[in-house]
């Protein structure tokens, strides 16, 4: 759950920063985008639904990411990235630049994000096709003038004729002149905008239509929102139907495949799951989010695996830890349900899985479930020291505090595979053992790692095993334990936010925001030259100073996240800052963009190659059959094999640059099939005179090469001189 909230975060951010209009709108006690949920047609699937900028703006700026977002400093930052994105996209994409496409989309997006949308899957009855159908519906409100004048210029690009009006129900909407096999349609219903695709019947506006009042979906009822900034549901019941049915219409291979992944689910567990939802939203500084794993009881699979956690685990961590989490998982039993499901699934094959993992064991000279995970007990508590918590340890570190059922066979494991990794590493790892203080201290080097001060130690302390990222972290916390003095859970910010918890709790996070988002940004400001270095040899400028936030960092308070089961099956709040992730995605996000701009630039040139070495071969092959239909006799031209290959388009090539008037590919007449070497001999090739340092080329018997200029002229010429005439410049 804590990949998914981390996900939704770095929309909420990304989506509610993007632009807000002014508003003072106050949130409402049903969010506008309960409200647009409440309009959702029958049978839906799920989706991923929004309040809108105009309803969250006045939250949005209180918290702390809102403050962030509006900084003078971050402002001028995020402009100039998004200033020089554009300009390489423009560069990447001419013919885009110049239509106006990207300030156009720029201003659909602002006007779209400004109000609630929904996006979802729905399932229909049908006995043909897919039994399932996408929507997006967006509540216009006070915009919509704006927006139908942004979308009218937006079909304006099509060429005449692609769009048409079609009735959709009782209503008309526009879509494409040829659908094919999934139709699609888009247009308006009252002030709500909706697209839709592989829905001729109209299902996804039945409920815009009427004026009927609907009470809010159970399942939003059964989690608490806040604005609703983003709102995800998916019903897992009735995607696994959809898949049944498709898997029924495909039959044989299909209905067998689906049986084993039902298989599978049900011996995960997986199959007492109804649903999943979640809710984020704005409360006065904080992002808080909170989610429901429905799923029915007696509870089977993994989820039994998981076991109580007591918050007393939380005395061992080091008071200055930034982060601690604490979890109890029987890891053993997981393995079990696992192995339980794949032997479900593999059926007689499974023993070749068996001893294929009797051979692992073997070479490492020790057991994976016997041993390792056997000795582990389930408790489970790890903490990150920020940097300058120890002197020995100036980058900080991490501590794993594991509970041990035999500490006898988990040395013996770790020994074996300890001295497995120093055999094969051909140096690299190096394991050490010495005692210090009556106890064994193990320590394992690798060479890379150990430059930056990370050398993975651990002990035995009673019935703990104790791992620190380096001896001096692992002292430090076996010194925490034994001490007995304050830790973390007598700090201010773990007392505030474990004042009110439920009980049940299988897993506990708590994270001191401030502390952390002071050693990211430090990180961060460390790392970013260099990641404009890298972004500036991808052709991209960014501006090489980060801006300055330890004026906002002051105001974060602790973060905390936890998981807990009751009746309706497994929760999960959160609340805190949500900066983290945030700000991590944001300055990845630039970075990766700036470098993958020329990669995208060179799949798109790569994906053309591609088209255009697939119409040469169609070519080459329609040259071929009129030779087999004429006694061996090759076409003078492409025209008198048209019947062939049919469509013309193939003649025009994706790589020919706009404004040239030549031909794409050229025609090499004259030749027979009754040549010795036809897989030396050009038939036709693309044309040289808008190629650079490649050229497409197919030959006498059928395949196609790209081949480098040098090698083509080489192979062409060699193609006119057996033909005794003279090659034409290239």
């Amino acid at each position: 759950m804590t990949r998914s909230r981390n996900t939704l975060f770095i929309c909420a951010l990304l989506i509610f920063s993007i632009n807000f209009a002014q508003s003072n709108t106050a949130i409402a006690q049903s969010s506008p985008a309960e409200k647009l949920v409440n309009t959702l047609p029958d049978n839906v699937v799920g989706f991923v639904a929004t309040s809108g900028g105009d309803s969250l703006k006045p939250a949005f700026e209180k918290t702390i990411i809102g403050r962030v977002w509006n900084d003078e400093g971050v402002r001028t930052f995020r402009e100039s990235i998004k200033k020089e994105l554009i300009s390489k996209a423009g560069q990447e994409m001419p013919e885009l630049k110049e239509a106006n496409v990207f300030e156009i989309a720029e201003g659909i997006i602002h006007q779209v994000l400004a109000r609630p949308f929904v996006i979802g899957a729905a399932r229909k009855d049908t006995t043909q096709g897919p039994p399932i159908y996408g929507f997006a519906i967006l509540d216009a409100g006070p915009r919509k003038a704006e927006m139908a004048s942004s979308l009218a210029k937006l079909e304006s690009y099509a060429d005449e004729g692609d769009i048409v009006e079609i009735e959709v129900g009782s209503v008309k909407m526009h879509g494409p002149r040829d659908p094919g096999d999934v139709p699609g349609y888009w247009g308006w219903v009252g002030n709500y905008f909706v697209f839709a695709i592989n829905d001729g019947d109209g299902l996804a506006i039945k409920y815009l239509q009427s004026n009927v009042s609907r009470p809010s979906p159970v399942y939003l009822k059964n989690v608490p929102g806040t604005g609703d900034a983003l709102v995800a549901h998916v019903n897992l019941d009735k995607m696994f139907n959809i898949l049944s049915l498709i898997a029924g219409m495909e039959g044989g291979e299909g209905e067998e495949v689906f049986a084993a992944v039902e298989a599978v689910i049900k011996e995960l567990g997986l199959n007492n799951v109804n649903s999943f939802t979640e809710r984020v939203g704005f409360d006065g500084p904080d992002i808080v989010s909170n989610c429901l794993l429905e799923m029915q009881e007696p509870r089977t699979g993994l989820i039994t695996n998981l076991k109580p956690i007591n918050l007393s685990m939380f005395d061992m961590a080091d008071p200055c830890a930034i982060s601690a989490t604490a979890v109890n998982c029987d890891i053993a039993g997981m393995y079990d349900t696992i192995m339980k499901a794949a032997r479900t699934v593999i059926g007689d094959d499974f023993a070749e899985v068996e001893q294929g993992i009797a051979a692992v064991e073997a070479e490492l000279n020790f057991k994976i479930r016997q041993g390792l995970l056997e000795s582990l007990s389930g408790p489970m508590l790890s903490y990150v020291l920020p940097g300058g918590a120890t002197m020995q340890s100036p980058q900080g570190g991490f501590v794993i505090i594991a509970g041990l059922k035999d500490a006898k066979l988990w040395t013996e494991s770790m020994s074996a595979l300890g001295k497995f990794a120093t055999e094969q590493s051909d140096g690299m790892v190096q394991v050490s053992s010495q005692v210090q203080d009556g106890r064994t201290v193990h320590t394992w080097a690798v060479m890379p790692l150990a430059m930056a001060q990370v050398m993975p130690s651990w002990t035995i302390l009673g019935d703990r095993v104790v791992i620190g990222s380096n001896p001096a972290t692992l002292t430090s916390a076996v010194n925490q334990i034994d001490s007995g003095t304050k830790s973390i859970r007598s700090t201010d910010g773990f007392r505030k936010v474990t004042a009110k918890l439920p009980g049940n709790l299988v897993s506990f996070k708590y994270g001191d925001s401030k502390l952390q988002f002071i050693q990211l940004t430090t990180a961060l400001q460390q790392f970013w030259p260099m990641a404009t270095m890298f972004a500036s040899n991808a052709g991209l400028k960014l501006p090489f100073v980060l801006p300055q936030l330890s004026h906002i960092a002051e105001d974060m308070g602790p973060s905390c996240q936890y998981s807990w089961l009751d009746a309706k099956g497994m929760r999960s709040h959160y609340r805190g800052a949500g900066i983290e992730p945030s700000l991590g995605a944001v300055a990845g996000g630039a970075v990766g963009a700036g470098i993958l701009m020329p990669a995208l630039a060179r799949a798109r040139q790569q994906a053309r190659h591609v088209v255009s070495m697939s119409n040469l071969k169609l070519l080459g092959t329609s040259v071929i059959m009129y030779a087999d239909d004429h006694q061996g006799k090759l076409p003078d031209n492409f025209e008198q094999a048209k019947e062939y290959y049919k469509d013309s388009i193939i003649l025009e090539s994706p790589l020919k640059p706009k404004g040239f008037d030549g031909p794409c590919y050229i025609y090499v007449n004259g030749q027979s099939m009754k040549d010795k070497s036809p897989g030396r001999q050009i038939i036709i090739y693309e044309n040289p005179k808008y190629c650079k340092d490649t050229i497409n080329a197919a030959f006498l018997d059928g395949h196609v090469e790209r081949m480098p200029r040098n090698r083509f002229r080489e192979t062409l010429e060699a193609t006119y001189k057996q033909l005794g005439r003279e090659m034409p410049e290239i």
